[in-house]
């Protein structure tokens, strides 16, 4: 116990002799004050927004046939190529389909072949047995007339009898009625032929009808194997094997969505950046991500000045990645803007190009910096290093005075530009880069007395 107490007290000592050397070489320090140099460099201003990766574009894939899931070939994460196998499905239901598509094309093919026939039927018999018959029956009423004009003459001159005139004159009369009826049937029989023509229209349409349903039917029967429409990567598997599934065409719901295929040959982050900021990031986009940007290069207009390079550059950071940048350009400003709660956004598409871009995932969410100003190649001073003197913004260096052991701070008048909170740059004053200046000033005894 005595040992313990010992080795306690001890280490209480070495604590308070730290802590007050600690104390007496920040005296030191504070006394000294603290120097940085004058250094060259670039310098930028940022615009910082946020935003969300995407891919160029994201595929849901359906089949146009029915069945059940017989085989997949990919899982989740696995990478297509165009025109690869994804999903088979058994084939039952679709061959069903295809035999009886088959069976109405022959019937709707016999139809249509019948209504040729009852065409040329009446075409060839129809009308010319209405014509003969309206013939036999002109000529019946020409020899019935000229029997009635007889018998009226003998009548006159009292050699026939009255029964005589009468049944020749209703023999006459029946002939007229006939021929009324035989020039009706000639008319029915060519409007019977503009019925058959309709009717061999009507079975031909139905023959195409049923045609093109084989032509589905076949089609489905083929999609019951369902491949990759993209080269991409799979971002979904949504069917399992023994399952069954809907056909997109017909079906209410549209179709069992199988797969979902993302094109991953670019990568994108979706920024929404403040409208405050909105016309800084118009200046620095190229032209041809601007609203209308397409219209001056279709009209073949004079180009615009080249965008500064750096300035267009964009940095993204995600939280998957705290370490690393991803480098991108605008690609598009979006005209429609997007309001919430009195604050309006503008989405703008940036296009990743940075060699590390493929490590992004979709959805992942991104901060975005853009380069609002910059300057390449200046003199820069800390921000805490400026001070002002009588309405005049300078820095102080520490400047040898003769018999005194320690430099006194001297202010020298500058013009500054730039200016990120860090950093400022140096456009006018007596520095040079690796010139010392105070970041903080060095303590006067006097100070020391006062605190």
């Amino acid at each position: 116990m005595k040992k313990a107490l010992i080795a306690i007290l001890v280490l209480a000592v070495l604590l308070l002799g730290w802590n007050a050397l600690r104390n007496v070489q920040l005296s030191f320090a504070g006394e000294k004050g603290e120097l940085r140099p004058v250094k060259r460099g670039n310098l930028t201003i940022p615009i910082n927004a946020t935003g969300e990766v995407r891919y160029t574009s994201r595929t849901e894939i359906k089949s146009e046939a029915s069945g059940t899931v017989a085989e997949r070939f990919f899982e989740a994460g696995d990478v297509v190529k165009k025109n690869q196998l994804l999903i088979r499905l058994t084939t039952d239901d679709e061959r069903r389909t295809v035999d009886r598509a088959k069976a109405d094309v022959t019937r709707a093919q016999a139809n249509w072949e019948r209504a040729k026939i009852t065409l040329r039927e009446r075409m060839e018999v129809g009308v010319a047995r209405a014509d003969a018959n309206l013939a036999s029956i002109e000529a019946q009423l020409e020899d019935a007339r000229y029997e009635k004009e007889r018998i009226e003459g003998l009548y006159k001159k009292g050699h026939e009898r009255e029964r005589a005139l009468f049944q020749a004159r209703a023999a006459y009369d029946r002939l007229v009625a006939l021929k009324e009826g035989a020039e009706a049937e000639v008319a029915q029989a060519k409007i019977a032929i503009e019925m058959a023509d309709q009717e061999v229209i009507l079975a031909n349409a139905n023959h195409t009808t049923a045609e093109r349903n084989l032509s589905d039917a076949e089609e489905r029967l083929a999609e019951t194997e369902i491949f990759s429409p993209i080269d991409g990567l799979v971002m979904q598997m949504l069917v399992q094997e023994g399952e069954v599934i809907q056909a997109g065409k017909g079906s209410f719901t549209g179709g069992t969505v199988l797969a979902v295929v993302a094109d991953v040959s670019e990568i994108r982050v979706r920024a929404e950046v403040d409208e405050a900021d909105f016309g800084v990031i118009r200046d620095i986009a190229p032209p041809a991500a601007r609203f209308g940007g397409n219209v001056a290069a279709a009209e073949n207009d004079p180009p615009e000045a080249p965008v500064d390079t750096d300035e267009s550059t964009v940095r993204v950071l995600v939280e998957a990645y705290r370490d690393e940048e991803f480098i991108g350009v605008i690609e598009r400003i979006y005209p429609e803007p997007r309001k919430a709660a009195s604050v309006v956004t503008y989405y703008v598409d940036i296009l990743l190009a940075s060699a590390n871009r493929d490590k992004l995932a979709m959805g992942m969410q991104a901060d975005v910096e853009f380069t609002a100003k910059s300057v390449h190649d200046v003199l820069l001073v800390r921000h805490d290093a400026i001070h002002q003197e009588e309405e005049q913004l300078g820095v102080y260096v520490p400047e040898k005075i003769e018999g005194q052991p320690d430099p006194e701070p001297k202010f020298i008048p500058c013009r500054f530009g730039l200016d990120n909170g860090l950093y400022a740059e140096v456009l006018e004053g007596e520095l040079k880069e690796g010139d010392p200046v105070y970041t903080k000033l060095p303590r006067k005894p006097e100070e020391e007395e006062e605190d």
